[in-house]
């Protein structure tokens, strides 16, 4: 009898406890949140710009000198005087490629960044100094930077989601010339210069990636061209006897600013 009743309050239980049961195996598991993937900016890259560019001050020449002593042709005063004269602004274009890495978790970006692009900078104007009775008018100054440019340089860059902003600097190649010409009758003085620097190049800008593949970016670069050198050439005709002439150049820094668009790998 015990035995009996001891199996009836064991099924009294189960009875009691099964419909509670039933409803927890009903009830469907919870899973866990999705979290979408952080946008990556890791990668290579290739892409295209327009802007333009403008010299942060004028370009300055100086008159032709001659002999050891390199006095000036013409002269005010007994003083040379300068030659100062704007370069005017450029339209500009090209391409770049690159590379980007960025570890899982962090913001800050980390590239390299080639840019090859057009630059034309250029004026030719009249010489601003008086001559000496009986010699030439005044000769012309021309000064060109451009038309071709490269930039290699490094990209430091923190990523909110899709936007970076970046900072960048490095090394940058400038087709350069600078060219002095005056003539009376025979009598002519033809001065040049024509070489491409190496010089350093730093802006940055922001870049927001609005597909998976495809970004634009606004970006500032200064192109630092100022440098100080000389033009060289030899008297024909009479010139100062034929005597080797030099005239000192001065050419100004590049401002540009520019919009690209870049492909992703």
């Amino acid at each position: 009898m015990k035995s009996f009743g001891l199996a009836a309050l064991m099924a009294g239980a189960m009875i009691i406890s099964a419909p509670a049961f039933a409803a927890d195996m009903r009830m469907p598991m919870k899973a866990a949140p999705m979290v979408a993937p952080a946008f990556n900016w890791s990668g290579f890259y290739i892409g295209g710009f327009v802007g333009g560019a403008g010299a942060d001050r004028n370009a300055v020449s100086s008159e032709p000198c001659a002999g050891a002593t390199c006095v000036s042709l013409f002269t005010v005063g007994g003083l040379v005087t300068p030659n100062s004269y704007s370069l005017g602004n450029s339209f500009i274009g090209g391409g770049t490629a690159g590379y980007n890495w960025q570890a899982v978790g962090s913001p800050w970006v980390f590239g390299l960044e080639g840019e090859v692009g057009y630059l034309h900078l250029q004026s030719s104007v009249r010489d601003i100094n008086a001559p000496p009775p009986g010699l030439s008018p005044g000769g012309f100054d021309s000064t060109k930077i451009g038309d071709v440019y490269g930039v290699i340089a490094g990209r430091l860059g923190y990523s909110v989601d899709q936007v970076l902003f970046y900072a960048k600097g490095g090394v940058a190649f400038v087709e350069k010339s600078y060219d002095y010409s005056s003539t009376v009758g025979v009598q002519t003085a033809n001065l040049g210069n024509s070489h491409t620097q190496t010089t350093w190049a730093a802006g940055g800008g922001i870049e927001w990636a609005f597909a998976r593949n495809w970004s634009i970016k606004g970006e500032y670069l200064y192109i630092d061209t100022r440098e100080t050198y000389n033009g060289a050439g030899v008297g024909v005709g009479g010139f100062i006897g034929g005597a080797a002439l030099a005239s000192t150049h001065t050419d100004p820094g590049v401002h540009t600013g520019k919009f690209g668009i870049n492909y992703r790998f």
